[in-house]
């Protein structure tokens, strides 16, 4: 059965497709929603409201409700409310959590991530697997909780990898939205760009080992959120780059000795959501999958199938987005007993 009102909280990094991935299966199952996109992306969502009403859904089954995190809060504490469905940072997590807690009511967390990507020696193109792992890092101005952000690189390649990849950030260009090309825009607001620049400073300060970009804004761009893009080298495991979600296009890279280092660097972290395996051996990317602590795997530069769960584990959340689970995650089971049968059955 529908559990009831769902609550969707959206975040500002992907605001319609989130808003997609909820309100589609919550609708689906029967529920009535109350959507409460970012205050800093709200506009699709309103546009997405638009569309609701003239489908002719009944009165009061989609509700739209703009507002900042004090808006969330009081959902998500409603007694009225049955469920929450968020999806944003760990803090914000965290936050909802606490406050739906008194009405013990279901929160499904889709939340940050730091995702490993093991690149092993073995690879038949490791310039081609480095670009396209730079590549995913940068794409969406690195704004991606999915993002590939720590490249674990096998030592006996590791310093040509790292070559590649300071080539392949040096070699993005950034620029205007507005304009058409193959380049990445700025960071969506000034608070996540002053948090990736902090970040930056912070691996330059503890210590990694800066290969392309850095502080500051691109050559030629005087105004605007735009990031460098950028790689730090040479970083340990206890930098604060290499455990905090940066949320920009900035990524961190490590050598490993063999493959139970590399799984243990690649386990070593807070967050679960998608981790990243690169090997010509089948073998060793069953093993990887089965032992990676995460809740999406992606082998050799595969996507996933249509209808695939999306979601993770430990602080990258609790819930899954997407195909049968993405519905079940609106319903309730009930159990029922003694069920009469009626005379015309």
């Amino acid at each position: 059965e529908p559990i009831g009102v769902a609550a969707l909280i959206t975040p500002w990094n992907w605001p319609m497709n989130q808003v997609a991935l909820k309100a589609a299966p919550a609708l689906a199952a029967g529920c009535t929603v109350i959507l409460k996109p970012s205050e800093l992306a709200p506009l699709s969502s309103m546009l997405f409201a638009e569309m609701v009403h003239e489908a002719g859904f009944p009165p009061g089954t989609f509700n739209l409700i703009n507002g900042d995190a004090d808006a969330g809060h009081r959902l998500a504490s409603h007694a009225d409310v049955d469920m929450v469905s968020l999806t944003g940072s760990t803090r914000a997590g965290v936050s909802v959590t606490k406050a739906a807690a008194d009405t013990c009511k279901r929160v499904v967390l889709e939340l940050g991530g730091k995702g490993p990507n093991l690149v092993f020696s073995d690879v038949d193109d490791l310039e081609a697997v480095v670009r396209r792992g730079v590549g995913h890092v940068l794409n969406n101005s690195g704004q991606s909780c999915n993002a590939p952000t720590r490249m674990l690189v096998e030592a006996s390649v590791y310093e040509r990898a790292v070559a590649i990849a300071a080539k392949a950030a040096a070699s993005k260009r950034v620029g205007s939205p507005a304009e058409p090309g193959n380049h990445i825009g700025p960071i969506a607001n000034g608070a996540q760009f002053a948090k990736v620049q902090s970040l930056i400073a912070s691996g330059v300060r503890e210590g990694g080992k800066l290969v392309a970009g850095g502080l500051g804004r691109p050559a030629g761009l005087t105004h605007g959120y735009y990031c460098k893009p950028t790689v730090f080298a040479d970083v340990s495991a206890e930098m604060q780059i290499s455990r905090e979600e940066i949320f920009g296009p900035v990524l961190v890279m490590m050598p490993f000795d063999d493959e139970e280092h590399a799984i243990a660097l690649a386990n070593d972290t807070a967050y679960g959501l998608t981790s990243y395996v690169q090997t010509s051996d089948p073998s060793r990317a069953r093993r990887l999958a089965r032992r990676l602590r995460a809740g999406m795997v992606a082998v050799n530069g595969s996507g996933r199938a249509a209808g695939s769960p999306f979601g993770g584990v430990g602080q990258s959340g609790n819930g899954r987005e997407g195909g049968v689970w993405g519905l079940r995650e609106f319903l309730e089971v009930k159990a029922i007993s003694g069920w009469p049968k009626m005379d015309a059955e």
